[in-house]
């Protein structure tokens, strides 16, 4: 099963690129690596001390189009997070692909330097079982939004984003993710 939607989001992306590559819009393709800070905010009383956690995320990129675009993102995301819950401490780890299908706006767009804005639907499934409190199961699938500013220098690009979850990603203790990223990356083509 999880073999299947890694290779759909794959497929979403190429067949996507494909089109617009195909109506000359332009398009880039890049690879790109970063740090996240997690959260799993919730407004449940019960549970108490929570912490972010460091994690890193790699992955590739497409934008197609010029100074209006759309980019979709294939990335390997992993987090971490801390809380108390019933007495007992738990350290949750995510290992996500991640799909996020943003459509961004180039404030600044000549050859050497871009300025951009984004956002759009973000969309993650876990990999591996993240470890709660018994019977309280975190789930595979996790739809958010994510909102992202860029640079682009040349071939290098920069991005700091905030993605949230918009489903709970674990229903009994009202928990939703919260991430900030950074990373850094390079325009293939």
């Amino acid at each position: 099963m999880k073999t299947k939607r890694f290779y759909f989001m794959i497929a979403v992306m190429v067949i996507t690129a494909g089109a617009v590559k195909a109506q000359d819009t332009g398009l880039t393709f890049g690879l790109k690596a970063g740090l996240n800070y997690a959260t799993l905010p919730t407004s449940l009383k019960d549970v108490t001390d929570k912490k972010g956690k460091v994690g890193y995320n790699l992955g590739a990129f497409a934008r197609v189009g010029k100074t209006i675009y759309f980019q979709p993102e294939l990335n390997y995301v992993t987090f971490k997070s801390a809380y108390n819950y019933a007495s007992n401490t738990y350290k949750p780890k995510f290992n996500q692909l991640n799909l996020p299908l943003m459509v961004g706006y180039k404030l600044i767009n000549t050859e050497a330097l871009n300025l951009r804005i984004s956002a759009g639907p973000d969309l993650s499934y876990t990999l591996n079982k993240a470890q709660g409190p018994t019977g309280l199961d975190y789930k595979k699938f996790n739809a958010g939004g994510v909102i992202n500013a860029g640079v682009d220098i040349g071939s290098l690009t920069i991005d700091a984003r905030y993605s949230r979850g918009l489903t709970k990603i674990n229903k009994d203790l009202n928990e939703k993710t919260g991430i900030f990223n950074l990373s850094v990356g390079f325009k293939v083509f």
